[in-house]
């Protein structure tokens, strides 16, 4: 009796450890399914630019012409994002280029979870950069939660944010939604840039000298009489290069890297803030059979608290004010007229703290 009841018992802790491994693999399969990997490299020629020349005080021309060197872009990503009807896959595979507008919008193509991951470097216009992005969200009939991470190399914009809202959706088919929640989102010292107060306290050339740079004085004789007329200094990178002739070439061409080099270092002693904010959000969606389709979205927020870091150097601090308005909107539209004739439309703009990002793009289509 007990060798039949260790064996049952034996029995039910196997089956139960191989349902529980059958259900862990289940959710696994479920949560890649779907799902794309997907890496890729670009390059392509920089665009042109003028060729550039200083003179020197003894009438030597130099040319300072940046080298001009390809601009390209790596990326590295996983992507499980449900496109809306009116978004066609434009080619059979992922390059990480593709701008998907239900990433911006308040709602999804379908209800579960979807997610983006995304990592890419490169250099446009002469410009190294990295950007980072990473998002997921879960959209249920009444109720949406969104986390995202993006770091923007291209307009030093960073930032982090969880989002949780209920929603409400309005008539049969529901094409109108309305939510409300809560965002937190951690950020960088948006608002204040440390050279300003450096300046205040500090000659421009102290922070020069401070990073390894030397000016040299020399007198200038115009007319050549043996006597002085003017004065002006050279200038020496940390390795003892002459980088600048004057001054004023100095300011020109190479201070700017000292000031964001010291804004960056600063910026980083600061730390990480956070911010806790209220949001609303109206979304409209329509699509009818390929011939039209309208979607539209927005999300305000109105009120802020800081609630992490540095109180100091808070946004709201700097602004002047807490009740400073962060904003999303777009809106997609198409509409053929005809079998032959159709116009679109693809407008959006982010206004977060300081920072900016717009996209427009129009046009019509003519079938021949």
């Amino acid at each position: 009796m007990r060798k039949k009841i260790l064996i049952i018992i034996i029995a039910l802790i196997t089956f139960n450890a191989g349902a529980q491994k059958k259900e862990k693999f289940k959710f696994i399969k479920n949560l890649f399914k779907y799902s794309t990997i997907y890496s890729s490299y670009s390059e392509s020629s920089p665009l042109f630019q003028n060729e550039t020349y200083f003179v020197t005080q003894g009438g030597d021309l130099i040319n300072t012409s940046p080298e001009t060197q390809n601009d390209f872009s790596l990326n590295f990503g996983i992507r499980k994002i449900a496109r809306m009807d009116y978004e066609n896959k434009a080619q059979k595979y992922y390059d990480g280029s593709e701008q998907n507008y239900s990433l911006s919008s308040n709602i999804g193509s379908i209800n579960g979870l979807e997610y983006l991951a995304q990592f890419t470097k490169g250099k446009q216009q002469g410009r190294e950069f990295q950007s980072q992005r990473y998002f997921m969200r879960y959209m249920a009939n009444y109720w949406m939660g969104k986390v995202e991470y993006q770091q923007n190399g291209l307009i030093n914009l960073d930032y982090k944010s969880a989002d949780i809202r209920i929603r409400l959706p309005i008539g049969k088919s529901k094409n109108l939604s309305f939510s409300i929640g809560s965002v937190v989102r951690s950020h960088k010292p948006f608002g204040y840039l440390p050279i300003d107060d450096y300046l205040e306290t500090s000659p421009w050339w102290d922070l020069a000298y401070d990073r390894g740079f030397v000016d040299h004085y020399y007198g200038i004789d115009y007319d050549n009489d043996g006597s002085l007329d003017d004065a002006d200094w050279w200038w020496s990178n940390p390795a003892g290069d002459r980088i600048a002739d004057t001054d004023q070439d100095f300011r020109s061409n190479h201070y700017w890297r000292i000031v964001n080099s010291y804004n960056r270092e600063e910026l980083n002693k600061i730390g990480t803030l956070a911010t806790l904010s209220g949001v609303f959000g109206v979304d409209y969606y329509i699509y009818r059979d390929n011939r039209f389709w309208l979607h539209s979205w927005g999300s305000i927020y109105p009120i802020h608290k800081h609630i992490y870091g540095n109180e100091d150097f808070s946004y709201e601090l700097h602004v002047g004010s807490d009740k400073w308005i962060d904003y999303n909107y777009g809106i997609i539209m198409g509409w053929y007229l005809s079998k032959s004739f159709g116009v679109f439309t693809e407008f959006e703009k982010t206004q977060f703290w300081d920072k900016e990002l717009s996209f427009m793009k129009m046009g019509i289509n003519l079938t021949l």
